[in-house]
């Protein structure tokens, strides 16, 4: 018996029911052993046919993917795209697609929506001279200037801030246009012509060549008559006025005849948006005051907005006191001294300023408060660095909750003159948050930021904690120099 081979491979099988008639010959094989058919000339044609079809088909390239054709907005050149965004003024028009995105993202196009948002040109009434408009034009480039009111500068403001490229390097970058901007408007704009040595003096401190910061002036349309008592002869002389400048913070101009001076700041600030305040990020993604230049930021906004002096003035510029009670916690978790005085000084001047008026009765309903949760974070983060507690007592020492175990007994274990004026303090806080209710500005212990050496309980924190026989207002101190950035190279 023979054993079968298996051979590996495929075997192809014939169906069974395939027959095979005179319609369907059987195909001849190629040789006597059998083998592949032979194909007919049918088939042959057919089968160079279809090669002949795939070749051209392969030779054929293969269409590329086609790009996404650009809208006619898209297509128009980079400087009508700006000059159309320049004039909305609108951030959507940024959103609409990527190509615009690329095509507005430039330092001049940042430039000048800083400069249009932070220069306050709405107290000027009349037109300035030409040479004046012709010199505002050209720092504004490419921006086709017109004065904007204040709700829709608070607007662009607010859009500005929000936005990631609006850092601090960048704003302070613009602060000489701006301030050369204020000095051609109301300088200049205003008629007053200088001598050829001052206005040569003013363009050398303007290019950062002379520090020189008086400057002097006069107004040949406006006259002063001046009686002389030999003759009946009046001499119209011309106006003297004096130009002296704050670098990158004010500009004020004295009008010699009447003594009076007008200040101009040069960064016009509307509004602090609540994420600067409550420590948002602002450079990068980090949370809270972690960052130098977020303390530096708030600090300039406080000096632009004239949180810096101590006569109080209604404030023009809105903020969210929740949000600035939210950023002092934030400060007091991290410690941050700088950030606390900050914030500390913009919600007092704030408040007071806008609860303050000419009727004492009407400001003594609304007493300013901090939020007694203040103190015991202070008490907690910082159970042995007392700066904290005391640079909220600056603040607002009548806030302190008189009858808190925890401050106590904090206030108990410091051993010293401070934790026994402490104890004394609050020992005393009914009556005192009563004078202080009457009449903060010389019964309160504290007022912004100045003790009142009246009060038995300030003289003794002046002579016993710190050991000074005056405390000054805190207003007028800065934190961040910012004229300091204004430097003058040496020329040896």
């Amino acid at each position: 018996m023979l054993t079968p081979i298996w051979v590996r491979g495929r075997r192809r099988k014939r169906p069974a029911e395939e027959s095979f008639n005179d319609e369907n010959p059987r195909p001849i094989p190629s040789g006597p052993k059998g083998g592949r058919p032979l194909m007919s000339r049918q088939a042959k044609l057919d089968s160079s046919q279809a090669k002949t079809d795939k070749r051209a088909r392969l030779l054929v390239a293969k269409p590329t993917k086609q790009r996404k054709k650009l809208s006619n907005l898209e297509s128009l050149p980079v400087e009508l795209i700006e000059k159309i965004f320049l004039y909305s003024l609108n951030v959507n028009f940024a959103r609409c697609s990527l190509p615009l995105i690329a095509a507005i993202s430039s330092e001049r196009i940042y430039r000048a929506l800083i400069l249009l948002a932070f220069w306050d040109d709405t107290s000027t009434t009349a037109a300035g001279t030409r040479a004046s408009e012709t010199a505002i034009s050209r720092i504004l480039r490419p921006l086709d200037y017109s004065p904007l009111r204040d709700a829709d500068r608070r607007q662009l403001q607010d859009t500005i801030l929000r936005c990631k490229w609006c850092t601090v390097q960048r704003l302070l970058a613009q602060l000489p246009d701006l301030m050369n901007l204020c000095i051609q408007r109301h300088w200049f704009g205003a008629g007053i012509v200088m001598a050829p040595e001052q206005e040569d003096a003013l363009n050398r401190f303007l290019a950062q060549e002379q520090d020189i910061r008086t400057f002097e002036g006069t107004d040949p349309t406006s006259t002063t008559t001046t009686d002389d008592d030999d003759d009946d002869d009046d001499d119209d002389n011309p106006t003297h006025y004096t130009l002296t400048i704050n670098p990158l913070v004010s500009i004020t101009i004295t009008h010699h005849e009447t003594d009076q001076t007008t200040t101009h700041p040069i960064l016009g600030v509307l509004l602090i948006p609540p994420n600067l305040l409550q420590g948002g990020p602002l450079d990068s993604e980090e949370e809270g005051f972690t960052s130098p230049a977020h303390t530096n930021y708030l600090e300039t906004l406080r000096i632009a907005s004239g949180f810096n002096r101590t006569a109080l003035t209604k404030p023009t510029v809105t903020l969210s006191r929740p949000a600035l009670q939210r950023g002092i916690h934030t400060a007091l978790v991290e410690n941050n001294r700088k950030a606390l005085t900050t914030l500390l000084k913009i919600d007092e001047y704030h408040f007071r300023a806008e609860n303050t008026d000419i009727d004492p009765a009407s400001a003594a309903m609304i007493p300013y408060t901090l939020p007694a949760e203040h103190f015991r974070t202070a008490v907690r983060v910082a159970r042995r660095d007392p700066v904290f507690f005391q640079i909220l007592l600056r603040a607002s020492a009548e806030s302190v909750p008189a009858d808190d175990p925890e401050i106590t007994e904090w206030a108990m274990q410091q051993r010293d003159a401070f934790g026994a004026w402490l104890l004394d303090l609050m020992l005393h806080l009914p009556e005192q948050i009563e004078a202080a209710r009457t009449n903060p500005a010389e019964q309160a212990v504290f007022y912004l930021g100045r003790a009142n050496a009246q009060r038995g309980l300030a003289r003794r924190y002046l002579r016993e904690v710190l050991g000074v026989e005056e405390l000054g207002s805190w207003l007028e101190e800065s934190t961040f120099d910012v004229s300091g950035l204004w430097k003058i190279p040496r020329i040896d």
